[in-house]
């Protein structure tokens, strides 16, 4: 465990990333808000149309991830799928 977190650190850091019930700190820092769902579609289920955000903040598609940030992607209440 330490080695991987030693690692991130040299890469930049780790964010944080959620998505409804999935939430962990992940090496995505430098990546692009397009390339962290890409990422995590399969694997979480992230839809294309789901919102991203930065705490209240709405991001971009071409935001840059920086460490220590909190990125969440949200669907719009009511909607299925």
């Amino acid at each position: 465990m330490q080695n991987i977190e030693n690692q991130n650190q040299e890469q930049g850091g780790v964010a944080n990333l959620r998505y409804g019930p999935y939430s962990q700190a992940s090496s995505i820092v430098g990546k692009t808000v397009k390339e962290v769902r890409e990422q995590f579609a399969g694997k979480w289920g992230i839809p294309t149309d789901a919102t991203a955000y930065r705490g209240k903040d709405k991001m971009d598609e071409n935001y840059v991830i920086q460490a220590n940030d909190n990125l969440e992607f949200h669907r719009r209440a009511g909607e299925k799928g």
